[in-house]
């Protein structure tokens, strides 16, 4: 069962993974855009949690 902390865990480590690999692709591609939307997913999901921990 995957809990509210595993998901804020996850998301914590896949920011700096998504920023890092983002870095790495030309400005404008598709995959940054991905990457950077996954960034941002995971900030909210993290966001999300806190909220909803409360």
């Amino acid at each position: 069962m995957i809990t509210y902390h595993a998901l804020g865990y996850y998301g914590l480590f896949s920011i700096p993974l998504a920023l890092i690999a983002a870095r790495a692709l030309p400005a404008g591609t598709r995959g940054r855009r991905a990457l950077a939307r996954a960034a941002l997913g995971a900030l909210l999901l993290i966001a999300a949690i806190v909220a909803l921990s409360y």
